[in-house]
């Protein structure tokens, strides 16, 4: 393998790694801005039972 060719696999790696930083740091920002203003110690596992729970009562 030459060294261009190195250089390019190394280039490829880098630009994966970059992107998928990117992706995160943007899932993170989501994440934060939908759940931010919750309580730290209320969990999303709780919020969708309350929710499903609210699904299942039926009025009369």
């Amino acid at each position: 393998m030459s060294d261009a060719a190195k250089n390019d696999v190394v280039a490829r790696a880098l630009a994966e790694v970059a992107k998928m930083r990117a992706w995160r740091e943007k899932a993170e920002a989501e994440r934060r801005k939908t759940f931010g203003a919750m309580g730290t110690r209320q969990s999303v596992y709780v919020l969708a039972r309350q929710n499903s729970s609210m699904k299942e009562v039926k009025p009369h």
